[in-house]
């Protein structure tokens, strides 16, 4: 299965995998994400933010619930994820080779927030 890497970047943002939820119930514990995890991503997240022109308080407004457009955020998702090395040349997510990277604590909520996804369809790989 495929699906876009911003809505699996929503699933792994939020607290306990509930994007549909509005963003006061997106609220996450104090310790997540884990500071290894943080020093971890750190050098691709700077690469992206430097890539797409992304602003920080964009991906802090994303990363605490506020789902909103913005073309630069999605290009920063899209970025992270082929950082990763889980998506391909056309900007679908590989969701076996996604699950492998995410601490099994998440997986589960991962992998069930996937189903019955679909490959989306955009005009830029940002979408």
């Amino acid at each position: 299965r495929r699906v876009s890497a911003s809505v699996l970047l929503i699933a792994l943002s939020l607290h306990r995998g509930a994007p549909m939820l509005p963003p006061a119930a997106a609220q996450r514990e104090d310790n997540y994400p884990p500071p290894g995890n943080l020093k971890m991503a750190k050098p691709l997240h700077d690469a992206c933010v430097e890539k797409t022109g992304v602003i920080e308080a964009a991906i802090k407004e994303f990363s605490e619930g506020e789902i909103h457009e913005d073309e630069n955020l999605k290009c920063y998702m899209n970025c992270f994820f082929h950082e990763i090395e889980v998506v391909d040349d056309k900007g679908d997510v590989h969701l076996e080779k996604l699950f492998a990277t995410v601490p099994l604590p998440m997986r589960d909520n991962l992998i069930e927030m996937s189903k019955g996804c679909v490959h989306p369809e955009g005009d830029t790989l940002c979408h």
